[in-house]
């Protein structure tokens, strides 16, 4: 079992305390805190007695009973540093630490030295949690199994349904189902998703599969409609290549040099010809002008007058006869011009019709090139189509070789999507297998399930406990609860009724009933034990004298029993007869509250 001990705890200008440490021993006996409000003569609310209750629990949980904020919780009047010291122990079979927690508001810290060491976390929030943790508590359980104060902390029976759940399971550790079954749902729905997940998934590759197989075929049905295509093509092109060979066989070889060669030696008979026919055409035109200027000679040479013209003297016989033997011989030469002309024009028609004719012949030479170069032509144009048919032809050889191949680029993503879904089908399968052992867990962590059986058995101790206590206390009801932490209040006329129909003393005494056996389940079945608990204005309402009286028996057996210290912070005078431990006395005085030595007013 693990004993929790409170040694001691040093308050300082925490809320009405000022800088005066009040400091308390946690010793075993019943304890009595009261006091005496000094600003106010003759009254004792308002002193700062529940102030150690709050303390107390400020300094396990860095917040107070009544959930004050931060800046109200510091003195008021002074307005300093405020500091909880609290001295502990952790005392387990095997080991025993010193524990000692320090907070501190403006600034806000919290440490704790265990064993001297300091183990204070990097924030504030992961110290509490470690102090707790040390503690093996949280809040719910401190305030109702520790501290029992009545104007901050909401009874447990007065509690919601989920909060008693809460804090029953906490109190009989079975929190550790309710994370088991917390767990189990939230690993089923993160299951189911998976599993809805990988469905959906597995239904899409069952639906790709069918597409790629269709595709497949598709692909197939496309290669046998190509291969009959291709097979269709490279017949018509077979035999359009035959077709064209025999075409190409009938072409005689034609060498076009000799004819250019023939051209080139026409054209130079030609521009013979045309020389020849300029140097004639040259010659005419000079026989022409001779004649020309020849019978414009013979027209000046004499006249038939008998007057010279010019000298106007008599033209004698003998004058007249050279000028007729002058114009004969100039007529002559007339005449042999005419002669010769008429010789040099036939020449030039001569040689005109040869340049006729070697034209003639140039242009069926040329034609015959032109023919030539056609059918080379038409035999390139042929041999062209021949080569790029025989190249179609291999091309689809390639093609028809590929078609014949039975693989698709379809196969690898058919046999990759079948492994894929075979590989999901077992994750599915594995996933129901494992929801089915989820859903199996989850029953057990249920309410139904083992927690209930477990329930009922520590239900059998804690109703023991709990009848034990109302029968101390001469409570009139009796009180069970069920697997499922339901209630049921009989009161003592045998009527089920409900805990609001009591009065406030009986609830008190129900209260009561609950805290103790509580602390002895938490004893028992938590296997932890604090050292002392606080119940504030035990005293001072509801109970009457009788109840008060019987209250102080069980608290005085739970100290020598438990070897306890139980501290009762009351305002009754009266309230100091129960102690069998110490008076803490502590007195307001302007505002500020101070812890004095009780022999001082009690005489």
């Amino acid at each position: 079992m693990k004993k929790i001990n409170f040694n001691k705890i040093t308050i300082k200008n925490f809320l009405s305390v000022g800088s005066t440490p009040v400091v308390i021993d946690f010793k075993p006996g019943l304890h009595i805190i009261t006091g005496i409000n000094k600003d106010k003569e003759d009254r004792r609310n308002g002193v700062g007695k529940s102030t150690v209750a709050d303390a107390i629990y400020f300094a396990v949980f860095g917040e107070t009973l009544r959930d004050l904020k931060k800046e109200f919780i510091i003195n008021n009047i002074n307005k300093k540093t405020c500091e909880i010291i609290l001295d502990a122990e952790v005392v387990t079979p095997t080991n025993k630490d010193q524990i000692q927690i320090i907070r501190t508001l403006d600034p806000s810290k919290c440490f704790i030295f265990v064993n001297g060491d300091d183990k204070t976390r990097d924030s504030i929030s992961n110290t509490n949690s470690f102090i707790m943790e040390k503690f093996d508590c949280t809040p719910e359980i401190f305030q109702n199994c520790v501290i029992m104060t009545l104007n901050n902390t909401i009874p447990f029976m007065a509690k919601k349904k989920q909060e008693k759940r809460k804090f029953i399971e906490d109190i009989f550790n079975l929190s550790i189902f309710s994370s088991m079954l917390t767990e189990a749902k939230n690993e089923l729905n993160e299951k189911k998703n998976t599993f809805n997940i990988l469905s959906a998934k597995y239904d899409e590759m069952s639906t790709n599969l069918i597409s790629l197989e269709k595709q497949k075929d598709k692909l197939i049905e496309e290669r046998d409609r190509k291969k009959e295509k291709y097979t269709s093509r490279k017949e018509s092109n077979q035999k359009e290549i035959k077709t064209i060979t025999e075409r190409i066989e009938t072409f005689s070889t034609k060498n076009i040099d000799d004819l250019d060669k023939s051209i080139e030696e026409i054209n130079f008979k030609i521009e013979k010809a045309d020389k020849k026919i300029n140097e004639l055409r040259e010659d005419i035109t000079t026989n022409i002008t001779l004649i020309s200027e020849l019978e414009k000679k013979i027209k000046n040479v004499g006249t038939d007058a008998d007057l010279c013209p010019m000298c106007l003297r008599s033209i004698e016989d003998k004058d007249k006869k050279h000028i007729k033997e002058e114009k004969k011989k100039i007529q002559e030469q007339i005449d042999n011009f005419y002669n010769d002309n008429t010789t040099l024009k036939a020449s030039e028609q001569k040689y005109k019709q040869a340049k006729i004719l070697l034209q003639e012949k140039t242009d069926n030479t040329r034609h015959k090139i032109h023919e030539i170069k056609m059918q080379n032509q038409e035999k390139d144009s042929l041999v062209s189509r021949l080569n790029q048919l025989n190249s179609w032809q291999k091309e689809l050889d390639i093609d028809l070789k590929e078609i014949q191949n039975n693989d698709t680029n379809f196969d690898n993503l058919i046999n990759e999507s079948r492994e894929k879904q075979e590989k999901s089908k077992l994750q599915i399968d594995e996933i129901k297998q494992n929801l089915n052992k989820l859903d199996t867990v989850k029953f057990i962590m249920s309410e139904e399930g083992v927690k209930s059986f477990i329930v009922k058995k520590i239900l059998q101790i804690f109703n023991t406990r709990l009848a034990y206590y109302l029968k101390k206390m001469d409570a009139n009801c009796v009180c069970t609860f069920n697997e499922y932490f339901e209630e049921t209040i009989v009161d003592d006329k045998g009527k089920d009724c409900s805990y609001f129909n009591f009065s406030g003393a009986e609830r008190k005494n129900v209260d009561l009933a609950c805290l103790f056996a509580f602390m002895d389940i938490r004893r028992l079945q938590g296997n932890v034990s604090f050292n002392f608990s606080i119940y504030d204005e035990l005293f001072d309402s509801s109970l009457d004298e009788k109840g008060v009286e019987l209250v102080i028996g069980i608290l005085k057996e739970r100290v020598e029993k438990f070897n306890e210290c139980a501290m009762v912070i009351s305002h009754r005078k009266e309230s100091i007869k129960a102690a069998t431990g110490d008076i803490i006395f502590l007195e307001k005085s302007n505002g500020i509250t101070r812890k004095v030595d009780y022999l001082e007013y009690s005489s």
